[in-house]
């Protein structure tokens, strides 16, 4: 056996190519004695300088055919694998889990250990890192900037929208597709309902276009459009709400925020050709980091539009007065303090109105509860239906329907679109 062939063997025996063989083995199997340790470590160094026949990055391609990756029992896992980098590269934690094949969205590391293989110009080291999935997920600028580079509008048009339907009337057109819940998976077999990305973003057109079908005729000062109220079922790569809730979903977190982006911004769209929109962001429980990640996108996208305005801050409950009516956005709210919350919150502007209208989600039912001296509250239907979870808790929900809401200035809601999802 030439010192080529040795080579060979000796590097597919580190690379893991003999499960269960030891240098003593081969040596009985081979009739050839291998160096071992420091000592074959010397050895290939001397032979690839000698015959200058393999480089760094064949010798890292034969080992790594075979590098090994251990799943443990805490969900860590532990990717050992041989890696040409620098002395600096080595300290990267950013860089060895790339290097490792980890998103470091998805994983962070918990310890690495890089050993030098061989010396020179170009450094292998043995690298040995541990990863375990990231529990949160937390926004930054590059992925509010990856996603709203890669966005493709369907309905945005180079030249600026003019509301078709818009007449300084005091009329407002309020619309909230409440508890959308976005990425939810749902079949009939266990749950009696079919959701998924694509039903979902049906039933997010039908809606939209049967609401601008049944006010034909009908003009409007604005369009309060409320985001939120759980408008994407989970909240992090793990699938979990933001509570950590694990969540059916049908897609990667991924995918679903960056449908999501499009849809709402397709939506936007379209009611901008009805009248000037203000979008309102609601704080809800499935979903508090994603939609304001996706919230400060639309924002940016909407940046130079004056038809349309943007309200992206985390306030767990929004006022918003038209007229005579005092507006109280929230996602819940106990509904015994209702009256008290609202008059302290929103001290300044109620003392001016003759309604208040508290409108929120989260329950799935659409319903009007006891009155509060001026103050009515209701509670939104959802458009998602059930999910496995909330079956099997044996919660009530109401059909699957939409209810949007014409207000006018002076005599409160005049008007309530039910739209129907079948």
């Amino acid at each position: 056996m030439d010192k080529k062939e040795l080579l060979d063997i000796g590097l597919k025996f580190r690379g893991g190519a003999f499960p269960g063989e030891t240098w003593e083995s081969l040596n009985n199997k081979y009739k050839r004695p291998f160096p071992s340790g420091e000592a074959y470590r010397s050895f290939v160094r001397r032979e690839l300088k000698k015959e200058n026949k393999l480089s760094n990055d064949k010798v890292v391609n034969n080992i790594n055919k075979n590098y090994t990756l251990d799943i443990n029992k805490d969900g860590s896992q532990t990717s050992t694998k041989l890696i040409e980098m620098s002395e600096e590269q080595a300290k990267d934690s950013n860089y060895l889990l790339e290097k490792h094949g980890y998103s470091k969205l998805e994983f962070e590391l918990i310890s690495a250990k890089n050993s030098i293989w061989n010396s020179g110009k170009n450094v292998l080291y043995s690298s040995k890192i541990t990863v375990k999935p990231r529990t949160e997920y937390i926004w930054n600028q590059e992925d509010i900037e990856k996603i709203f580079y890669n966005l493709k509008t369907e309905y945005k048009k180079k030249i600026p929208v003019f509301p078709n339907n818009y007449e300084k009337n005091g009329n407002v057109l309020l619309i909230s597709l409440a508890d959308l819940h976005y990425g939810l998976v749902a079949e009939p077999y266990s749950t009696n309902n079919a959701y998924n990305l694509d039903i979902a973003e049906e039933i997010f057109y039908y809606t939209i276009n049967n609401i601008i079908e049944r006010i034909k005729g009908k003009k409007f000062e604005k369009i309060l459009f409320l985001l939120g109220h759980d408008a994407v079922n989970c909240d992090n790569i793990n699938g979990t709400t933001t509570s950590g809730t694990p969540q059916d979903n049908c897609s990667s977190w991924f995918d679903t925020i960056n449908r999501a982006t499009q849809l709402f911004i397709n939506g936007i769209d379209m009611l901008a050709e009805i009248a000037p929109v203000n979008v309102q962001y609601i704080v809800s429980n499935h979903d508090l980091h994603s939609m304001f990640g996706i919230m400060q996108t639309i924002n940016a996208w909407y940046k130079d539009d004056e038809n349309v305005e943007i309200d992206t801050s985390p306030l767990p409950r929004k006022y918003y007065k038209v007229g005579k009516n005092l507006l109280c956005f929230s996602h819940d709210i106990k509904i015994k303090d209702a009256l008290r919350i609202v008059t302290t919150e929103a001290k300044d502007m109620w003392s001016e109105c003759d309604h208040m209208i508290c409108i929120l989600g989260h329950l799935h039912q659409g319903m009007i509860y006891e009155k509060q001296g001026y103050l009515e509250v209701m509670r939104l239907p959802t458009l998602s239906g059930y999910s496995r979870w909330s079956l099997e808790k044996g919660y009530i929900q109401t059909e699957k329907r939409n209810q949007t809401f014409i207000i006018n200035d002076e005599l409160g809601i005049t008007d309530v679109i039910n739209t129907i999802i079948k």
